[in-house]
């Protein structure tokens, strides 16, 4: 992918290190049985690094204050997701999770903060970055397709259905993006990350944020 080399690779990779840090933290507050600690920085409330989809959108409080029992509730799903052997279950799990305000942006988000090397995230920014692989780097048409999927009600049963179709057809093209950072990282002297599907999404946020213009990494 030629957009890849316009990217500052030092910044993806530190932005990568982050995430492997929380990742390593978010284990540590399951194996310790920290039920709050660990819903809170799984929904991007403690940290913005724990979910930046929850995070944007203030969706961690939403999901804490709107649940009954929701940290547990959401301590029971990342346990599923910590043993997951397939990613393309992630839609189902959260949909049977029942959690109100817990869609699959933010759902898949958690899935692969916690089983990285299996589940991705389907948010905007890998769904952008699938868009671009798909049409072989036209940034226009990405952001045409996109805006179909983000058209109408992002809450509704068909946006539910909507997303669940695209989270399933993801994992190729971030496997590619992956894989294509690595050479592009290597070639501008900075070590590629290796934990997979984290080391993609942090080139869809950078590539995002840089199509967008946005100062930082956080926005969707």
């Amino acid at each position: 992918m030629s957009v890849l080399k316009s990217l500052k690779w030092n910044e993806v990779r530190r932005h990568y290190d982050n995430r492997v840090l929380v990742h390593e933290q978010l284990l540590a507050l399951h194996g310790a049985n920290d039920v709050d600690g660990f819903a809170q920085l799984l929904l991007g409330v403690s940290d913005a690094a724990g979910n930046y989809s929850a995070e944007e959108h203030g969706i961690g409080p939403r999901v804490l204050g709107g649940n009954r029992n929701a940290g547990q509730r959401v301590f029971e799903l990342g346990d599923t997701f910590i043993g997951l052997a397939k990613a393309r279950e992630v839609p189902a799990l959260i949909r049977q999770a029942g959690l109100k305000y817990l869609g699959i942006s933010v759902g898949s988000e958690a899935s692969c903060m916690l089983n990285p090397q299996v589940c991705w995230v389907a948010n905007t920014r890998t769904v952008w970055a699938h868009l671009l692989v798909k049409h072989n780097d036209n940034v226009a048409k990405a952001d045409e397709e996109l805006r179909l999927y983000r058209d109408g009600d992002e809450t509704s049963e068909m946006a539910y259905a909507k997303w669940a179709d695209i989270h399933a057809t993801l994992e190729v093209a971030l496997t590619r993006l992956g894989e294509d950072g690595q050479k592009s990282c290597r070639l501008a002297s900075v070590e590629p990350g290796t934990i997979t599907f984290l080391w993609a999404d942090a080139i869809a946020a950078y590539l995002y944020a840089q199509h967008k213009q946005y100062p930082g990494v956080l926005k969707h």
